[in-house]
């Protein structure tokens, strides 16, 4: 019991399957879809039309008279009288019968006519009802041919009784002690009356017009997902980028819809990020044009006192001398910085990696800028990991990014002046980071500290002389390494922690 039980479970299980495979199938192809909608409607209007049609077989009734079992009987019988005259040899089988109908005749009965002719025609035998003594042979045997081929016995005759039945004869020739004989039987057929039923056009027309309101019904939801998607496409195409066509289904019209999506999503991104660029180059026009114009309004004052002398000791022709300098320094280093971001941007820049001890290379630029630090009343303090880590790296590239946290740390370090600098192995990647006490930052200014140009507000900082393209250097150096910067600020202190991966992607 327990084997048929599981036996049973095994198979219904076994058609859930095919019935949830062959579902997925029917929902995932537009035109098994359609190809099943059509062989369904079809199908039950079939079934309708034939269960509608008991209604209508009334209206079409017709009424048939049935000649042919009468019309065969007669055949038959002389057939078989001829048969049996022809086994005897002898005529008298044939008087036997003329004799039985001449009783019918005598006693009011329907009775059949019976001839029996010689070869030139002459009636040698006959039934009581026949007055001819002699018959036109050839054209008793035409006439009967003639209805033998024109109405068969096993033709049915529409109509009345009474008005539509015929003479019947049939003719069998016949040779008895030597002698030709041409026996002829007629007589009025009975008929049978036979009521037949058509369907008539009205179960057709019925499941034709189910057929249609049926179909048109079940791909009425399919019509209005290619009519709302058609509508979709309108509206984009009028500039409507945002707008999303909604999802329906499965199949190839719901995979379309979703690629309409995807591509007017990918044309406003497009778009969006088009003005982006274009905004972020007025920007960067306006920012270069500003950070160029402070120093070369300062370098071009001070040599305009110089050349008119308006000095009055070589001291302060000096300090004149000295700030046209550092302008023009400061000049310099802006240009370099804004070339330097500008080849980074590049899409075809490449970087040449080589592996690279991450400790001593970070180490061996820390102690280069210990005497800066020292200078600025700043102070290193190291968390290096033991094990010596090595990383697939461009040093040239990676030197400029550590620099530049490092010098900015010291610069704008607050308080005690201690600058935070730990290194670690994790997984496939070295993490480094650097960290200093600083003034607080807003949410606003740790997601803008990587931006081109940008720079905290000036009153609140100590160092003004940035170009503001460091942190936007650093990141596009990380990014290129295939490596992420980010910076966050906790209790007073501000962290930026850098990601690289040990090996070249």
């Amino acid at each position: 019991m327990k084997k048929i039980f599981r036996f049973l479970c095994k198979l219904i299980g076994l058609f859930k399957h095919i019935g949830t495979k062959i579902k997925n199938n029917i929902q995932r192809s537009i035109r098994i879809q359609l190809f099943t909608t059509f062989i369904l409607c079809a199908l039950g209007s079939f079934l309708v039309s034939r269960a509608v049609l008991p209604l209508f077989e009334n209206i079409n009734e017709t009424v048939m008279v049935d000649y042919s079992a009468s019309m065969q009987m007669m055949y038959y019988q002389a057939q078989d009288t001829a048969e049996l005259a022809i086994q005897e040899n002898s005529v008298n089988v044939l008087k036997q019968w003329i004799d039985q109908e001449n009783d019918k005749v005598d006693s009011a009965q329907n009775a059949l006519q019976i001839i029996v002719t010689d070869e030139g025609g002459k009636i040698l035998y006959k039934t009581k009802q026949v007055k001819e003594q002699e018959i036109d042979l050839h054209e008793e045997i035409r006439n009967v041919m003639d209805f033998a081929i024109n109405q068969p016995f096993n033709h049915t005759y529409p109509g009345a009784i009474e008005t539509s039945r015929e003479a019947f004869t049939t003719l069998v020739p016949l040779t008895l002690q030597d002698k030709n004989y041409y026996f002829f039987v007629s007589g009025l057929p009975q008929g049978e009356a036979i009521t037949s039923t058509s369907e008539g056009p009205i179960p057709f027309f019925i499941g034709v017009i189910l057929f249609i309101v049926s179909f048109f019904y079940s791909t009425k939801r399919k019509m209005n997902q290619i009519e709302a998607l058609a509508e979709g496409v309108m509206v984009i195409a009028k500039g409507n980028l945002a707008y999303r066509i909604e999802k329906k289904g499965q199949d190839e019209i719901a995979l379309l819809t979703d690629n309409i999506n995807q591509m007017a999503e990918k044309i406003m991104t497009s778009i969006e990020m088009e003005r982006k660029i274009e905004q972020q180059k007025n920007e960067l026009i306006t920012n270069v044009s500003h950070d160029l114009r402070t120093p070369l309004t300062s370098i071009m004052g001070y040599l305009r006192l110089l050349s008119e002398e308006k000095y009055e000791t070589k001291e302060q022709y000096d300090e004149y001398l000295k700030i046209a300098f550092s302008k023009s320094e400061q000049l310099k280093n802006l240009i370099d910085d804004l070339f330097e971001y500008t080849k980074l941007t590049n899409d075809k820049n490449t970087i040449v990696r080589q592996q690279v001890c991450v400790n001593e290379l970070l180490d061996q630029l820390m102690e280069e800028l210990v005497p800066l630090a020292e200078e600025k009343q700043r102070i290193f303090m190291k968390h290096f990991s033991e094990e010596k880590i090595f990383a697939a790296l461009d040093s040239e590239k990676i030197v400029r990014v550590f620099d530049n946290l490092l010098i900015n740390a010291i610069n704008y370090s607050a308080d005690d002046g201690k600058i935070m600098v730990s290194l670690e192995g994790q997984d496939d990647h070295v993490r480094i980071c650097v960290a200093n006490q600083s003034d607080a930052f807003t949410t606003e200014e740790l997601d803008s500290l990587f931006e081109r140009f940008y720079k905290k507000d000036q009153a609140r900082t100590n160092v003004t002389e940035g170009s503001g393209l460091g942190l936007a250097i650093a990141k596009s150096i990380v990014e290129l390494h295939g490596g992420t910067i980010h910076a966050k600020y906790k209790n007073e202190t501000l962290y930026f922690i850098i990601t690289l991966p040990l090996a070249a992607s």
